[in-house]
This record gives structure tokens, C-alpha cells and sequence, in this order.
């Protein structure tokens, strides 16, 4: 590549003009449509002063908007820093003062925090309503004169260097505050390039399922095959939460393509095999349970489903590795045709066959290191002492070996980095913030797979003196929700006397005590559709007794569990019901009757169960 990113993207609007490059419920471009859009807006920038290479805040929910903003930056010369509207404000204040964030834009209608310490004003990018003032701009390809450009003016689009800055994205860390990967054009070409040698090989114009938020660092492989020509699919984040109605959005869009955390694709397998889809699957984000492998070789065979297991870091952008799903066992399979694994041991000499060591990736996909902490880069972006050339290798801090059949096995992580559902989370991040909390004398978190709910997160505090009685697991919990993003929050939070200890004084993480989610005294469920939605609760969430005034996600339910909710919802009383009918109706008594509502204002689909009960 001897350019930007986005010119690859442009030369496929050029070459396919009226191909569709993005379907939402609201909006469809065209490519043509899509680079028109981004090219104005980019003028908008360079008019207003954005000198290249500036850091811009995207403020987004998934939308056509944000997908022109992205362009845009790229266009500009800039790096996009992805903002989710759903992270607390104070974190998002955090990210835009320590990237050094130029100026934001953000999408129609959302309402980013008033303080944010920047010297331009947040632009919204809306499709397609008029201008309203000088810190709002409108977009609309059917209204050449909204930004008094014409379709065909590009001459703002900037020439970009391959090692300049693309983006910026936030992972966690782990003194508590998140590290900036940066990541330049050259390394996303090395992505694409990466996945044509490999799960793209053959393959033509795709409709690709366009599901991750882009502040997780799998949205760049969705976006960037814009490149190749394919169509992005919006998934709607109401229906990400319903494995049925999901499927059935894919099969009513076309989609060919998806990427997925394994957590959420074993939600998705029964659905799937009863769709008949056969899908191209991109599995990645967390390890691939046995199970799960094996289900996915029954799918292949059956339907002509195809699936690889993907593995990467950030800080590599996005993909290092590719696996066809054969084989009994799951594994990592080999190296994208960029990248270079070295497994090494503690004095960084390769391992013998067979043996365990950490693994090194090298490569043109390896990041330019973090924003602002040189330190930090130093130590894990060394010098890659097998290329003679210079380069440099990342310490991923995952230990594999090699099977004999000379395939990469992952054996664990050698720190207290987790994945909690495809999610990259330091613990001591999450820690750092529990005992930031005035209330807090002491805590620890982990990771338990012995939550009802699933794995998890579990944080365990110890009061400060003088704390107020009314301070509670479920209190610190809120506490948490407004300062660290939805999969770092623990699904619950347990007060203790005091921290078990080890015989050097350290927390001993393995005698903390497994948490009850029991509530006392619950209020009795008062007609039989609670009890049966409270039996349904109960088989999600774990055996426990649940009262008409408990609130599901108090009780340890998160993104997954809804699915498998809305799933024995639609076996037991034949009705379909969104996500947010949970979202919004938490407690027992307020989902009960939202089923009611439901059954009422709808005649029940085909059950197994029959005719739904009847108070």
C-alpha cells in the first residue's frame, strides 16, 4: 500500500458505484453515496482548521453517520478515536483529555458531556436533516447544497503517509487507567491483507454482519471490507440480545459474513442449525470451547456452515492467526501471511517442540505502541530479534505450544488479563476503581466460572471504618457502572470482613468465597405467569429464590442471559419479545408483564407448550 486506507475504499466506490456499501433500518448508501458524503465532511474538517494527524472523538451509536464520520477522518489525514455513547461520562471525559483529542463529532440526537476539555465545538453529523447551527452540519446525498460542495469535490481529501496514525483505540489497563494502542494505515492494510490470503481466499462481494461496537477493536475487520467492495449489514443492537431474531435478520438481509465472540455464537448454534444458514463465521475475542468446536464441525457438515477460529490482539490489529474448525481439539491454527509467531521462554529463546512459552507477534500488523507511555511500549513492543531488520515484536502475555500436528494451542494467560464476552479486561483496572470508591477500604476481583449466570466477574470489598450501613454489594455495583464500561462492571459485588490472605501477606484469590445472589425475604411471585417467569429466571440464572421485586441484572444476568431468556420466553408461551422489553421491565414482576402484554396484544406463535397460562 503507498497510501491511506480510505483510497482503497474510494477506488471501490469508483470501480462500483451504485453497489450498496451500507444497509441500517433507517439508512442504505450506495459506495458512491457513502465516499460523496465522507468527502464533504472531510472538507468540513480541513475548512475548520483540523491540522492532519489530529486525534477525532467519533461519539457514535453503530449508524450510517458514524460510518461517513470514520471516512471522513481518514480522508482528513486524521485518526478516528472511538467514543461509545454507553461508557460512563467520566471515562469518555478521560479518553478525550489523554488522546489529546482535537475536536469531537458526534451522532444526531446524542448528548456527549458538557465539559469535555477541547478547544473546537462538538460537531453533530446527521442524515439527512438541515444544518440547524454552527456546531451541527447535515449530510444528504439527495442535497448537493447542505454543505454548498458538489458531489465530485474531493480536494480536501489529504495525502496520507501508510505509517500515519489511522486510529486510536482503548484497551484496558492495568493500574486502573486505559491504555491508547495506536495503529497506523499500513498495519489495517496488512489486516486485509491478511484475511484475503486466508478466510477471504476465493471469495467474492460478501454481506458482511456489522455487529461490533467500534470501540472494540473487531469493527475494523467489519469496516475494512469496505476495501474489497462488500456490503456492512447493521445489526441492531435490540436484536444482537435474541439469538432467533438475530438469525432471522440475517437471513433476511443476505448476510454472508459475521464475526462473533464464541460466548455469544453458543447461543446462536440452535438457531443457525435451524435457519439452515450457511454463514462464513469468524470466531474470535475469547478461547473456543471444546463443545462449541464440536458443534460448529456438526454445522459445517450439515448445512455448509464455515468457521474460523481467529486470534489477535489490539495492539496487532485485530488478527494475527487463522484456524479452520477441523480437528477434534480447538487450536490457533498459523500465522496470517504478515505476521510472525515466535514462542519464547522467560530468557525470550524459542521453546522446544512440545513445550509451553509466551507468544511474540511480529509483523507489519504490529501497533506504533501507546499514546502517551513510552515506558509502557518499551516494555512489551521489543525488538524482534529473528527479522535482521529492525522490526519489533508484542508480548501478547498468552502462553501456547504447539500440538503435533505443529498447530498453536492456547494455554492461558500468564497475568490477570481476562475476556469477559470477547472483552479484553485488566482486573487491577477493575480493582482500581472499586477501591477509588470513598467507601471501600479494601478489594479484589476475579473471574468465576462458577457464576449462575456464566463466567463472570466478581469483586469482593472490604467497608472503610465509618462507612454508612446502607452501603451495599448492589450499591458499590452502581457505583462501579459510572466510572468503568459495561464488561468490566462485576456482575456482583460481595462485602467482606476482610481479604483472605496468603503466607506472604498477598490476597489469596482462590480462597475468596463463591457469591450468593440469594435476596432476603423476596416478595412471592403473585400469579402463576410470575412464577413461571420466575422458574424461567431460575434455569438462566442459577437456583436461588427469586422474588416479584428482583431485578434480573442485580442478580447476576447480563447480554447473554437476556438471550436465553427471550429463548425460553418464545419455547414456553409461544411469544416474541426485543431485548428491551427486559431492559426496561428488569424486575420480575415488571418482565411478567411484559409477557402479558405481549400474549394479549398478539396471537402466540407455534409452541411446544401450547396455549400460554393464564393468571
Amino acid at each position: 500500500m503507498t497510501a491511506g486506507i480510505h483510497v482503497a475504499i474510494s477506488a471501490a466506490a469508483r470501480a462500483h458505484p451504485r453497489r450498496v456499501a451500507v444497509v441500517t433500518t433507517e439508512v442504505t448508501l450506495s459506495y458512491e453515496e457513502l465516499d460523496d458524503l465522507a468527502d464533504r465532511l472531510c472538507a468540513h474538517l480541513v475548512r475548520t482548521g483540523t491540522a492532519r494527524q489530529s486525534v477525532i472523538g467519533l461519539h457514535f451509536a453503530r449508524g450510517a453517520e458514524q460510518l461517513v464520520a470514520l471516512l471522513a477522518v481518514l480522508k482528513a489525514g486524521c485518526a478516528y478515536l472511538p467514543l461509545d455513547p454507553r461508557y460512563p461520562a467520566d471515562r469518555l471525559r478521560q479518553m478525550v483529555t489523554d488522546s489529546g483529542a482535537a475536536r469531537v463529532l458526534t451522532g444526531p440526537g446524542l448528548k456527549p458531556p458538557q465539559d469535555w476539555p477541547l478547544d473546537h465545538p462538538v460537531t453533530e453529523v446527521a442524515l439527512p436533516l438541515p444544518p440547524a447551527d454552527d456546531t451541527a452540519m447535515a449530510l444528504s446525498p439527495a442535497d448537493d447544497t447542505a454543505m454548498a460542495l458538489s458531489p465530485a469535490d474531493d480536494t480536501a481529501v489529504r495525502t496520507v503517509h501508510p505509517d500515519e496514525l489511522a486510529y486510536v483505540l482503548y484497551t484496558s489497563g492495568t493500574t486502573g487507567r486505559p491504555k491508547a494502542v495506536e495503529v497506523s494505515h499500513a498495519n489495517v492494510a496488512s489486516l486485509l491483507r491478511g484475511l484475503e490470503a486466508t478466510v477471504l481466499d476465493g471469495v467474492g462481494p460478501a454481506r458482511v454482519a456489522w455487529n461490533a461496537s467500534a470501540c472494540f477493536d473487531a469493527s475494523v475487520q467489519q469496516w475494512v471490507r469496505l476495501c474489497r467492495g462488500d456490503t456492512l449489514v447493521l445489526l441492531d443492537e435490540d436484536v444482537r440480545a435474541d439469538p432467533v431474531a438475530l438469525v432471522d435478520d440475517l437471513v433476511r438481509h443476505g448476510v454472508t459474513d459475521m464475526d462473533v465472540v464464541p460466548s455469544h455464537l453458543a447461543l446462536l448454534t440452535g438457531p443457525l442449525a435451524a435457519a439452515g444458514l450457511p454463514l462464513r463465521l469468524l470466531v474470535g475475542g475469547e478461547p473456543v470451547p471444546p463443545a462449541l468446536w464440536a458443534q460448529l464441525r456438526r454445522l459445517e457438515h450439515a448445512q455448509g456452515l464455515r468457521a474460523w477460529n481467529m486470534y489477535g490482539v489490539t495492539e496487532c490489529t485485530v488478527d494475527a492467526t487463522a484456524a479452520p474448525v477441523d480437528g477434534d481439539t480447538p487450536h490457533l491454527g498459523a500465522p496470517l501471511p504478515d505476521i510472525r509467531c515466535h514462542v519464547l521462554d522467560a530468557a525470550l529463546r524459542p521453546v522446544p517442540p512440545g513445550g509451553t512459552g509466551e507468544l511474540f507477534l511480529a509483523g507489519p500488523g504490529v501497533g506504533r505502541g501507546y499514546r502517551g507511555l513510552p515506558g509502557r511500549t518499551a516494555a512489551v513492543f521489543l525488538p524482534d530479534p529473528f527479522a535482521g531488520d529492525g522490526g519489533r515484536m508484542y508480548r501478547t502475555g498468552d502462553l501456547v505450544r504447539y500440538d503435533e500436528q505443529g498447530r498453536m494451542e492456547f494455554v492461558r494467560r500468564r497475568d490477570r488479563q481476562v475476556k469477559v464476552r470477547g472483552h479484553r479486561v485488566e482486573l487491577g483496572e477493575v480493582e482500581a476503581a472499586l477501591t477509588s470508591l470513598p467507601e471501600v477500604a479494601g478489594g479484589a476481583v476475579v473471574l468465576r466460572e462458577d457464576l449462575p449466570a456464566g463466567p463472570g466477574l466478581a469483586a469482593y470489598a472490604v467497608p472503610a471504618a465509618g462507612a454508612p450501613l446502607s452501603v451495599d454489594g448492589p450499591v458499590l455495583r452502581e457505583r462501579l457502572r459510572a466510572l468503568l464500561p459495561g464488561p468490566a462492571v462485576p456482575a456482583i459485588v460481595v462485602l467482606l470482613d476482610a481479604l483472605p490472605v496468603g503466607p506472604h501477606g498477598k490476597v489469596d484469590h482462590t480462597a475468596l468465597p463463591r457469591p450468593e445472589f440469594a435476596t432476603a425475604a423476596p416478595e412471592e411471585p403473585a400469579s402463576r405467569l410470575e412464577r413461571d417467569v420466575a422458574l424461567i429466571w431460575t434455569e438462566v440464572l442459577g437456583e436461588r429464590r427469586i422474588g416479584a421485586a428482583d431485578n434480573f441484572f442485580d442478580l447476576g444476568g447480563d447480554s447473554l442471559a437476556v438471550g436465553k431468556v427471550l429463548n425460553r420466553c418464545r419455547e414456553r408461551f409461544g411469544v416474541r419479545l426485543r431485548a428491551r422489553a427486559l431492559f426496561e421491565n428488569p424486575t420480575l414482576r415488571g418482565f411478567a408483564a411484559a409477557v402479558r402484554h405481549e400474549t394479549q396484544r398478539l396471537s402466540p406463535l407455534p409452541s411446544n407448550k401450547g396455549i400460554p397460562p393464564r393468571d
